[in-house]
């Protein structure tokens, strides 16, 4: 479809930033002029007015070069052709950068004064917006190198860090799979993107030269990609080693001011519940009618048909009624988000795939769709309004330099809604076919995000440990490992010889020790969703003043006050008995067939 043929109010409205292109560049040229101007406080910042004068330019800045991007950005994703949105974006990028980099010097020159001097900043009145920031920078303290130092390193990163890039490159670009067929010798074309969905049909012939075809790929590249995997390792432990950590899993959770105790919290919780994953996969064994269930048979439905589709007013019209136990003045920011236009809808020519939210500062937050009105773009459009509400609370509560929020926050409101958005249309549901699916689809949510990226992380735990303590490691160390842990995690699936390179498919592990995050975030969501729909207005207050704090203190006191401490049992048996709840009651639907 072309854009030109979309009735506009299912189109995003970023007029309110820029009538058009000319008015960008008049507000461009202004972001120009500040090149050179933070040069001018280097070496001054041990004066007080100095330090409040170059953060009131910073922020200036910042709220200039954000609005110059959600405009430019979100105009190029519906058009990546566009040779003037092109233009501007490179024009935009490379200024940042230039700006950014005579900006860099201001925390090592911070840290290089006194802790006294320090001290007395945090006790300023006139920085109190700033405080968080610098009780965080103080703490860090210990770890920032001199600027010398500093220089050097920055330096290295430009080509120590380039690991992840040269896995995307060889995966996504060089990688070339031949075309698979199905039990009619039909052939079909096999991509990255082709994958899952190939995953899922429900041809099993299909789905398991898709299986063998897809993994012999990464079989063929193991040595090449263990060999990147190593120097990804090899430059995290250096890095963490030259900033004074014991490990790169102490600089991860030290960072974000994360206890070790929360995440191995996290591990044993997952661990215990383990048994609740295979009686899951015992059930879809079942329900296909498999004497055997393989890795291959793992995404396909178990439900019969279910192809239902949603019109987009069908979709908002669910949205709706889903999350209206948050509330009237929640429902109401969501009609706002529908009626001032902050979403655009459907897939045009040369438009970004996927889905996204953006926001910025003093800008409407905005949602990018490619509704085809498939049950997950329903989903969608709930999970992309939850970091919308998420992002516009936290704006409009907290000051510019407290507003945004950490990834560890980041996906807990997304998935709320999502967990609301499943349990109306499992209250809605007409069939049993149609209630298993969506009981399906609740199980696959923690089986993706909280057992697999627990099973992730342990993975990560275990290669970067070899390297930190020097300890033997190569292609086949790292592959035995996974095939172990796939026993631990997944012992129901049927073990082949190719699984054991599934590691080597996953691009978070040039991101060390981030994975974790997304079973922490669904955790909280569900005990979150949890208290809300199971108790009243001190619940809902107090998960909305969560929303509200973005970035104003560390994640976990955040999550505290919400009612959630990830250190303890609680909020993972509210979340563990959800999940049980709901095979208990596939159980029930499957054994009725």
């Amino acid at each position: 479809m072309k854009r030109s043929e979309v009735d506009p109010k299912y189109t995003w409205d970023l007029s309110y930033l820029y009538k058009d292109n000319n008015e960008w560049y008049k507000d461009y040229n202004k972001f120009c002029k500040y090149k050179g101007v933070f040069k001018k406080y280097q070496g001054r910042l041990n004066n007080v007015d100095t330090l409040i004068e170059y953060f009131e330019k910073n922020k200036e800045c910042d709220l200039l070069v954000t609005r110059l991007y959600m405009y430019v950005a979100n105009n190029l994703n519906t058009d990546l052709s566009n040779k003037d949105y092109n233009e501007m974006m490179g024009q935009l990028v490379s200024t940042s950068s230039l700006i950014n980099e005579e900006d860099s010097f201001v925390e090592s020159e911070l840290l290089s004064y006194s802790d006294d001097y320090l001290k007395s900043l945090i006790k300023e009145p006139r920085l109190k917006n700033h405080r968080f920031y610098l009780k965080d920078l103080m703490k860090d303290k210990a770890h920032v190198l001199s600027e010398k130092e500093e220089k050097l390193l920055s330096g290295v990163s430009n080509f120590a860090g380039d690991s992840g890039d040269v896995f995307d490159s060889l995966t996504d670009v060089d990688f070339k799979f031949a075309d698979v067929k199905d039990s009619n010798n039909k052939k079909h074309t096999l991509t990255q993107a082709t994958y899952s969905l190939l995953m899922r049909s429900t041809d099993r012939v299909l789905r398991k030269n898709a299986y063998t075809t897809y993994f012999t790929k990464y079989k063929d590249f193991n040595n090449t990609i263990f060999t990147n995997y190593y120097s990804n390792l090899k430059a995290d432990n250096f890095y963490s080693k030259v900033r004074h950590h014991k490990s790169r899993f102490d600089a991860a959770l030290y960072n974000e001011n994360i206890s070790p105790k929360l995440y191995y919290k996290l591990k044993e919780k997952v661990n215990e519940n383990i048994p609740l994953i295979n009686r899951y996969y015992q059930l879809r064994k079942k329900a296909l009618k498999l004497d055997v269930l393989t890795n291959y048979d793992n995404s396909v439905r178990i439900c019969g048909d279910f192809d239902k589709k949603y019109t987009y007013t069908d979709a908002q019209d669910i949205v709706l009624k889903a999350l209206q136990p948050l509330g009237d003045d929640y429902i109401d920011l969501i009609k706002l988000a529908f009626n001032q236009r902050w979403i655009d809808v459907y897939p045009t020519e040369n438009k970004l795939s996927g889905g996204y939210e953006n926001c910025g500062y003093n800008c409407r937050p905005v949602i990018l769709l490619n509704f085809v009105g498939v049950v997950n773009d329903v989903f969608t459009l709930g999970h992309e309004l939850g970091h919308a509400m998420h992002s516009y609370k936290a704006d409009h509560a907290q000051p510019y330099e407290t507003h945004d929020y950490t990834i560890f926050l980041a996906e807990i409101a997304s998935t709320f809604n999502e967990i609301l958005i499943n349990k109306y249309l499992l209250d809605h549901a007409t069939t049993s076919d149609e209630r298993l699916y969506f009981l399906d689809k609740y199980v696959k949510l923690f089986v993706g995000t909280i057992f697999a990226q627990m099973e992730y992380s342990e993975f990560e735990e275990y290669a970067h440990d070899l390297v930190n303590k020097n300890l033997p490691i190569s292609k086949e160390i790292l592959n035995s490992y996974w095939s172990e842990l796939e026993k631990k995690y997944f012992s129901v699936t049927e073990p082949d010889d190719l699984k054991q390179y599934f590691w080597s498919v996953i691009p978070h592990f040039y991101r060390s020790f981030y994975v974790y995050k997304y079973a922490t975030g669904l955790i909280s969501a569900v005990a979150l969703s949890t208290m809300v729909l199971e108790g009243g207005k001190p619940e809902l207050d107090r998960y909305f003043h969560m929303l509200e704090s973005g970035g104003s203190d560390y994640s976990t006191n955040i999550l505290k006050r919400a009612g959630v401490d990830l250190t303890t049992d609680t909020p993972y048996d509210m979340a563990f008995k959800q999940l049980k709840n709901a095979i208990d009651e596939m159980e029930k639907i499957i054994d009725k067939k």
